[in-house]
Parts: structure tokens; C-alpha cells; sequence
């Protein structure tokens, strides 16, 4: 039996390209995907997980708050701690009241008042607590914390009281904390908050059935000032990063395929005709057999990107134009690029796309994670713009001297949005300080012989020039 390709092709063009997940949503248990190298997000001794915009912070907030879904993430991943969970919110960024998390507003307004940042979190796990403990409870944050002046030591006493009772049923309490750069418009404020609930979730460790889970951006991670506090070592050492290996982003793809109505059997039939029926995630979970996973790949979008293999093997290609200088690549470029590969034209023969869509797709995916990135670190732009035209890899003296003749670091300061200035800025003027700031975003990588390279993935829209490689061909207007 042959196989329909223009029903792969139709499906493809119908990606969604995972759209954030926002506060309180709902995730429908079919549609998840559960990446087996994510385990460690879902590791209740791990408290602190890192990952750049659009990998899954969100995702994987939500997913332990769902009662279903955790079930079957205890089921896939082998924490069968996750079925007695019970989770909460600690802080999602939402502006909608909740029996458990303070809102944007509620936090800004306590900060405003200048109520110490621990205080704060401490009366959010006190009000925790004390609900679980006692049925009825309904002090507000604001009456939990005067509580907590007029009487410290209730926070132990609640805290212990729960933890004796959770470890004697067999359960487990993890409160999970997201989005901690939306409580307020200040990095100073968000820096001292967020360093604060640090500091609580390592005083957790004293107990055995309470836990803390934060989802913290790569920029945050970097501040140094974050982690300037007794035993931080103890999280920050043991922090998670979150990010996709290429055969975890391959197989999104063909799990979003098998998810379709009308590509689901002719993928499974060219699966099977090719002998590559592994490569297939089983029930939303990847394959380990990537072998497997190539060959069905380069039957959908043939193996070279070109005419031979000089130009690229498209099994390695597409993950790597798309990966930002850590070597990572977020699940949404990477649906981008091969929804936009199937809308190009004219369709191949034989296969669901080509490698001319699948370069039409990462410029596609090029300028949307550049757009993407722009709205959460604004300061890339200037620093971006100054290199138009001009080719990577560089000097660092040049590109000092392309950012002075521009005066990047001077439009980064003046913009009166205090989120508009990178992390690093905080501790000073030092010009080196913006070079940090976009490696810790990956949108800069020093290589081993000190030149400045900017990947891909920014590099195409941002039209700066590329030195040497198999570049991705220019846009064709």
C-alpha cells in the first residue's frame, strides 16, 4: 500500500505551534507529549528548574496541578510519589483569585508596602498549611502574614503539623511557583523576591513530605545576587535544566502527526513500510530508537538538503539551524519550521516536504523566535540591529566597538521600562556585561578561540552576515 503524503502534508500546514499555556488552563491528557529526558522536572528532591522561553515552564506547571494528568506522568516517568500528591499553587502570574497563590496585584501591593519578600511567601505557605490542617480556613494573605509578625513561630507549627500528617498517610505536599518575573515591573524587586522564596524552599528540605517546585527563566539563573544566601548551593546546584534533544523535538512532530485524523495511518502505514514502527511514539511518549526515527523522517522530507549530503542531512540539520548558542531549540520553532515547510509551494513528489520548504521554514521559525524573544528581553534588539550586515564570528573588540558606535548600552539604560535592562546590568556598567547577558539567553556564544558567533536561529532575521558553513539560503521576495 503506497502512502498518501498530501495527507501528512495537510496536517503538517495544520500545526498549532504550541502556544504558551496560560495560568489555570487545562491540558487534555490525549494531546500531551512527554518527553522521557524531561523526568528530572518531575523529581520532587529537585526544587528548581530553568529553561528559556517557550521550552515547557508552563507546560509542566500545569501538568502537575492536573490531577489526571499527574497520574499518568507518575505512570511514564516512575514517580509513583506523583499519585499521592497533592499540588498547589504557590504563584502562576494570574490575576485571578485563588484559595492558595497570591495575584499579581496582591503581590504587588504587599511589596509595595513594604512587607519583606519571605515574609510574603511564608504567608503563602502558612495559608497553605493551615487550610490543609484546618477545615475552614479563610484568613487572607494580608491577615496570615499579620499573624505571622504578631506569632513566627506559626509557621513551623503549621508546616509540621501538616508534614507529620502527609508522612504518616503517605502523601506529599509540592507547591509549584511559575512565571516569577511577572510579580512585578522591577528586576531589583523580582531579584530580592524571587531570591527570598529560594531561600524558603531550601529551609523545606527540613521536612520530609513538603516540597517546593520553581520555574525560573535562564536570565534570572544567572543573577549571581540570587544565590547569595546560606546552603544555596544546595538548589542551585541541583537545579534542572529544561531543554529538548532533537530526537524528543522529532518526535513531537510525529506524535502531533498520529494525533491527526487523516495522517495518522498513512504515517502508519509508511512506518511500516520501511520498517520503522518504533520510531512512532507510543502514547504520547518518545522513542529511544532514534535510528528508527531518521528513517521515517527522511521518507517524509527526504534525506539530504540539497541534491547530496553536502549540503546537510536533514535529520541533523533542521535541529541544528534552529538551536540558539546553548544547543537548544524550543518545541515551538521547531513545529514552526515544519508547519511552514508543508505550506510551501510547490509540493514535492514522493515525500511531504523538501528541503526547500524546510529552508522556507527555519526563516519562518527564525523570525518568529526572534519576535518571541524581543517581547521578554527588549534589550536584544539594540544589541542585535548594531550587527546588521556585518559577518559572525567576530572579535570581541569589534563587537564592543559596533556596540559603542551605536550606543547600545546607552539606549539598554535609558529605556524607562526597568524590565527593558538585561539581569547583569544590575551589578554595574561593565561594558562586558551585555556580552554575559545575551550568552545567558543563548543568543551569543563565545567559542573556544574568543570569537563572538550568533546562531541561526537569530542570525537569519536579524540579517546579520555568516562566515563560512552551510548557511541557511537568503529569503527570496
Amino acid at each position: 500500500m503506497t502512502t498518501d503524503f498530501s495527507q501528512i502534508r495537510a496536517a503538517m500546514a495544520a500545526f498549532d505551534p504550541a502556544p504558551r499555556v496560560e495560568p489555570n488552563q487545562e491540558i487534555d491528557v490525549n494531546s500531551a507529549f512527554l518527553p522521557k529526558g524531561h523526568r528530572s522536572v518531575l523529581d520532587l528532591r529537585r526544587q528548581l528548574v530553568v529553561g528559556n522561553r517557550g521550552v515547557g515552564k508552563s507546560f509542566w506547571t500545569h501538568a502537575l496541578l492536573q490531577p489526571s494528568l499527574r497520574q499518568r506522568l507518575a505512570n511514564v516517568y516512575g514517580f509513583r510519589q506523583l499519585e499521592n500528591a497533592n499540588v498547589v499553587v504557590g504563584f502562576n502570574g494570574s490575576v485571578k483569585v485563588s484559595r492558595t497563590a497570591p495575584t499579581i496585584d496582591e503581590l504587588a501591593l504587599l511589596v509595595n508596602q513594604g512587607i519583606p519578600a519571605e515574609l510574603i511567601w511564608r504567608g503563602v505557605l502558612t495559608r497553605i498549611a493551615s487550610s490543609a490542617n484546618t477545615p475552614g480556613y479563610s484568613l487572607s494573605l494580608s491577615d496570615t502574614i499579620a499573624a505571622l509578625i504578631a506569632d513566627p513561630q506559626i509557621y513551623s507549627r503549621e508546616l509540621s503539623l501538616l508534614d507529620d500528617t502527609l508522612a504518616a498517610s503517605g502523601e506529599v505536599l509540592l507547591v509549584v511557583f511559575d512565571a516569577l518575573d511577572r510579580i512585578t515591573g522591577d528586576w531589583k524587586q523580582i531579584s530580592e523576591i524571587s531570591r527570598a522564596l529560594l531561600i524558603l524552599a531550601v529551609g523545606l528540605q527540613s521536612f520530609s513530605a513538603i516540597r517546593a517546585k520553581i520555574f525560573m527563566r535562564v536570565d534570572q539563573f544567572s543573577d549571581q545576587e540570587l544565590f547569595r544566601f546560606p546552603d544555596s548551593s544546595k538548589i542551585r546546584n541541583d537545579h534542572v535544566n529544561l531543554v529538548w534533544r532533537p530526537s524528543e523535538l522529532y518526535g513531537l512532530v510525529l506524535f502531533q502527526l498520529l494525533l491527526d485524523s487523516q495522517s495518522r495511518e498513512p504515517l502508519k502505514i509508511l512506518a511500516q513500510s520501511i520498517q520503522a514502527n518504533e520510531a512512532l511514539p507510543q502514547l504520547g511518549v518518545d522513542t529511544t530508537d532514534t535510528d528508527a526515527q531518521e528513517r521515517l523522517i527522511n521518507a517524509i522530507a527526504g534525506a539530504f538538503m540539497g541534491a547530496n549530503k553536502k549540503r546537510g542531512q536533514v535529520y541533523s540539520w533542521v535541529p541544528l539551524h534552529l538551536s540558539d548558542a546553548a544547543q537548544t531549540c524550543s518545541p515551538r520553532s521547531f513545529l514552526v519550521a515544519w508547519k511552514k515547510a508543508a505550506e510551501h509551494a510547490p509540493a514535492p513528489s514522493g515525500k511531504a516536504v523538501d528541503h526547500l520548504g524546510l529552508q522556507d521554514g527555519v526563516r519562518s521559525a527564525s523570525t518568529s523566535r526572534l519576535a518571541e524573544l524581543y517581547e521578554d528581553y527588549p534589550w536584544i534588539q539594540p544589541a542585535l540591529e548594531a550587527l546588521r550586515r556585518q559577518f559572525v564570528p567576530m572579535d570581541q573588540d569589534q563587537l564592543m566597538a559596533l556596540w559603542e558606535q551605536a550606543g547600545v548600552r546607552a539606549k539598554i539604560a535609558s529605556d524607562p521600562n526597568p524590565r527593558a535592562t538585561p539581569v547583569r546590568f544590575l551589578a554595574g556598567d561593565d561594558p562586558s556585561a551585555l556580552l554575559s547577558s545575551m550568552r545567558d539567553v543563548g543568543v551569543m556564544e563565545v567559542r573556544k578561540n574568543g570569537k563572538i558567533n550568533v546562531p541561526d536561529i537569530y542570525r537569519v532575521e536579524a540579517e546579520i552576515l555568516r562566515k563560512g558553513g552551510v548557511a541557511v539560503p537568503k529569503r527570496v521576495f
